[in-house]
């Protein structure tokens, strides 16, 4: 297993810990179809046993029901769509109410209606149907590169006729496009969530640039761990370079 080299030197200064995961390309690999992008029976049965030990909260720009499904993981506190959603936090915490959920719902199922048309254009890509947000996927696909920037060009256009664009924000990633709420962010979360556990050291664990909200909110107040190589080094403390490698060094803890 290779490890950042600060790994060994790394000292935690308190037994009592946070974890903020996020979960595809953090603690199972990226599928194709992200509906498959599952974890192992093995993971889950170490992530329930490291809840007996410290708070763990799943922080995903999936939206919770389609966490719950893929992960199987039940009873856990989780913030999804980016900041957006929330499920079983503390005090009841929510980040968006009644009201936005509605409107978000109504512009997000009318943008995924419309950008169907982009199938028959470019065959094999995966748009998924979410309820607060959209995101078009083109993993594992031989695109060129002037075919992935005519697929931008032609989302990006869908987009600015389709939505109120000033309520959205639209976001590259890992062979994706996505669009979601503007004025949420996985940062924006985070830093609600610590003000419920006052004397834990935040460890988070992401692993693409949506991920670097959160390490901005931590600061040097927290751990931040990154896995991959799409996170510039700034940013974080620790990095591994897969999944597998990040959970099994979560094996430590329990």
């Amino acid at each position: 297993m290779k490890k950042h080299s600060r790994l060994n030197k790394l000292r935690i200064p308190s037994p009592k810990l946070l974890f903020l995961l996020d979960y595809d390309g953090t603690l199972t690999d990226f599928k194709k179809n992200p509906d498959l992008s599952r974890i192992s029976a093995a993971t889950r049965s170490l992530l329930y046993r490291l809840r007996q030990k410290h708070p763990v909260i799943l922080v995903s720009g999936r939206y919770v029901d389609s966490l719950i499904k893929v992960s199987g993981l039940k009873g856990f506190p989780m913030v999804g769509t980016h900041g957006f959603e929330a499920r079983n936090l503390p005090g009841g915490l929510r980040f968006a109410s009644a009201f936005l959920q509605k409107k978000y719902g109504r512009e997000a199922q009318r943008l995924w209606k419309s950008v169907q048309v982009l199938n028959h254009r470019f065959p094999g890509i995966h748009i998924e149907h979410k309820p607060f947000s959209s995101t078009l996927h083109f993993r594992g696909l031989p695109f060129t590169v002037a075919q992935v920037k005519k697929l931008h060009q032609e989302f990006r256009s869908i987009y600015d006729r389709t939505v109120t664009r000033k309520l959205w924000k639209l976001q590259e990633g890992k062979k994706m496009i996505e669009v979601m709420p503007k004025g949420f962010s996985k940062g924006k979360s985070v830093r609600a969530l610590l003000k419920h556990f006052p004397g834990r050291l935040p460890l988070y664990a992401g692993d693409d640039l949506s991920d670097i909200s959160v390490f901005k909110v931590l600061g040097k107040k927290g751990l931040k761990v990154a896995i991959g190589n799409r996170i510039p080094r700034k940013h974080h403390d620790l990095r591994f370079d897969s999944p597998e490698d990040f959970v099994y060094w979560l094996k430590s803890f329990i």
